[in-house]
Order: structure tokens, then sequence, then C-alpha cells
């Protein structure tokens, strides 16, 4: 059974909270590696009463890749830490600059994030100059 009492405040207020009674298995398609993956009754109750996520929100990654992807999403949080304490050293670190780059376009696979231009742009370029 569900229990909207338990949900989140935003979601207490959703055209949800007025006709779900209760939860069912469903099944989906990993947006990300087309795997079939079962968000269960019992993970639903947890993730909407416990965790209190948007009852709104739909799942679209299976658990593996949603572990990557939370992965990368610190991946890049520490990259994106390095550059703002030393930028002036890491702007001519090919290394690094490459790393981050890969680490972006790779975020963008998952389907979660906007495309970060502006950032690709500016490291495209400095991995261009001499």
């Amino acid at each position: 059974m569900a229990d909207p009492s338990q949900w989140s405040e935003q979601s207490q207020g959703s055209v949800s909270a007025g006709w779900t009674h209760s939860y069912t298995d469903l099944i989906y398609r990993c947006r990300r590696c087309q795997a079939e993956t079962l968000f269960s009754a019992a993970d639903q109750k947890y993730t909407y009463e416990v965790k209190k996520a948007p009852i709104d929100q739909q799942r679209s990654l299976c658990q593996p890749c949603w572990s990557e992807s939370h992965q990368i999403a610190r991946t890049l949080k520490g990259l994106e830490g390095q550059w703002a304490q030393s930028k002036t050293s890491l702007r001519t670190d090919k290394d690094f600059l490459a790393r981050w780059l890969q680490t972006i376009e790779l975020r963008e696979r998952y389907g979660l994030h906007r495309h970060d231009v502006a950032r690709k742009n500016m490291l495209r370029n400095l991995l261009s100059q001499p």
C-alpha cells in the first residue's frame, strides 16, 4: 500500500497523491544499456516514502548504470575542484584537460544531464593550444 502522507511535501501536493493507493512492479528499459529492468513495488515505497524522491520521477537507468553515473559525477566533481584550486597550472596540463573532457562526454551518455557545451569548448580550445 502507498502512504502519500510519507511522501515529500512537493509530492503530497501533486496530482499523483489523489490517485496512488498502491505501488505495482514496473518494468522499464534502461536508457543507457537498454536492459529490461524492474522497479519493484518495494523499491518504489522506499524511494518515495523514505528517500522522499518526487513521486512523478520515473526511473530511466538500471542499477549498474545508475551506480556508474554517480561514480562519473563524483569524478567530475573532483576534476572541477582541482580546476578551481589550480587553474593556472592546469591550463597547460593536456592529460588533465583530456581526462576532464572525456569525463564530461562520458557523463552525457547517461542522458540525465544537459550538455555542457561551453565547458567542452573551453577544454577543446585549451587542448588545441601549443
